[in-house]
């Protein structure tokens, strides 16, 4: 280990988001020397106790420790630096087309990118060039192209998940600077192959600087520890996710009506729509058993996989990137049924559970489950042993990051 590395964030390490991040930097730490971490939120309070804790020989930048400018003096920074209002008119052509607000929100990623990346000028007159990484594609992964195109770092890459990737997500359905920036990064790694045919197909010419380089859990069980022949009068299902619209739990709430056996469900996490599934819930039959556990850390999801025998996971998502909570299920050896959105059809299928119709309805999930239910225990054991299958192969923490350290120092 003779080498640094910068990692760009959102908040990380401070609370909440990128947990995932955690398997990740664990791993990259073993390979470097040195790694400098900069959360580019100016939001993060960096005196506040709720961060995560990183490896020895992880340092964390504070990079917006005077706070955030106001709206207007980032405007201005932008207008003043004729460098800068290349950068605008160059997206204005881009974001006309999808309306006033769609250039308001290109404004702003460019206001918060300048200042990203006149903060980094200071950091990199004191360490120096290195490889530059960011973690998502937003303003910290423009901010990075701005420096390489001004010849103030020379190596710099960035992943892309979901929010960042697919413009239809947003409304407007559009997302800033996304083609310029691919083209100046040495490369970006779309976490699905899903992701890399968007961003192709989006921005024909990039396509020898995009590589699928998958996100991964770490092992919590071997695969002789996990019980293959569970046994239950019930079927035990359990979701992990916000409780937000995109994710639909509802239908699945609505599902358990019409499931005619019985059912013990969790969920694990928290959101705008608890209210709305908690009276679902009370509608439900008496057979249907319900535990909504709210947020929970992912050492305590782990360990509420690890102490009970869920026969199946299910994600009835509107949209995805490539879900993690899925490769989280399937390391336990819970089978899943999940809807075929975004990069899922990579994790889920016959062998380790079943991919639903995105326009899936209530009735159409409790069919599925009902035939789960039916199931011999040898035949849930096959989807189950399956679903470890294809976490080790696929999405093993320690496989897929140890291969993206080698690839960030070759």
């Amino acid at each position: 280990m003779n080498s640094s590395l910068v990692i760009l964030t959102n908040r990380y390490p401070y609370l909440p988001g990128e947990e995932f991040l955690t398997a990740e930097l664990q791993v990259l730490a073993s390979h470097y020397e040195k790694i400098f971490l900069i959360p580019t939120n100016q939001s993060v309070r960096y005196d506040s106790s709720d961060h995560r804790d990183i490896p020895g020989n992880v340092e964390v930048v504070r990079l917006f420790e005077s706070g955030k400018r106001s709206s207007v003096s980032r405007v201005m920074e932008v207008v003043k630096h004729p460098g800068h209002m290349k950068w605008f008119s160059g997206e204005l052509i881009h974001s006309v087309q999808y309306g006033i607000k769609a250039n308001l929100v290109m404004l702003n990623w460019l206001a918060h990118a300048c200042e990203i990346k006149n903060k980094l000028k200071n950091f990199i007159s004191t360490n120096g060039d290195m490889m530059y990484y960011s973690y998502w594609l937003t303003p910290s992964a423009l901010a990075l192209a701005m420096l390489k195109e001004e010849g103030k770092i020379t190596r710099v890459v960035s992943r892309v998940h979901g929010g960042d990737l697919y413009a239809e997500r947003h409304k407007p359905a559009y997302i800033p600077f996304q083609g310029k920036v691919l083209s100046i990064l040495d490369k970006t790694y779309p976490i699905s192959e899903n992701g890399l045919r968007y961003l192709a197909n989006k921005h024909p010419g990039t396509e020898n600087k995009l590589s699928v380089q998958r996100l991964g859990t770490k092992r919590k069980v071997d695969f002789e520890q996990i019980n293959w022949k569970k046994q239950s009068d019930a079927l035990r299902v359990v979701s992990c996710s916000y409780l937000k619209p995109v994710k639909r739990i509802h239908l699945l709430a609505e599902a358990l009506k019409h499931c005619h056996f019985p059912v013990e469900w969790t969920h694990i996490g928290d959101g705008p729509e608890r209210g709305r599934i908690e009276s679902i819930v009370k509608t439900l039959p008496e057979q249907i058993k319900v535990n909504m556990l709210g947020n929970k850390t992912n050492d305590q999801i782990m360990e509420q996989y690890r102490s009970n025998d869920y026969d199946l996971f299910v994600n009835v998502s509107e949209s995805e990137g490539i879900p993690v909570t899925i490769m989280e299920a399937f390391s336990f050896g819970i089978p899943v049924l999940a809807t075929d959105v975004g990069g899922t059809s990579e994790l889920v299928n016959a062998e380790n559970g079943k991919l639903l119709n995105k326009d899936i309805e209530p009735l159409d999930i409790a069919t599925e489950l009902t035939s789960f239910y039916n199931m011999s225990i040898g035949e849930k054991a096959a989807k189950g042993k399956g679903a470890y299958t294809t976490w080790d192969d696929s999405y093993n923490a320690d496989k897929n990051y140890t291969k993206f350290a080698t690839l960030l120092k070759d």
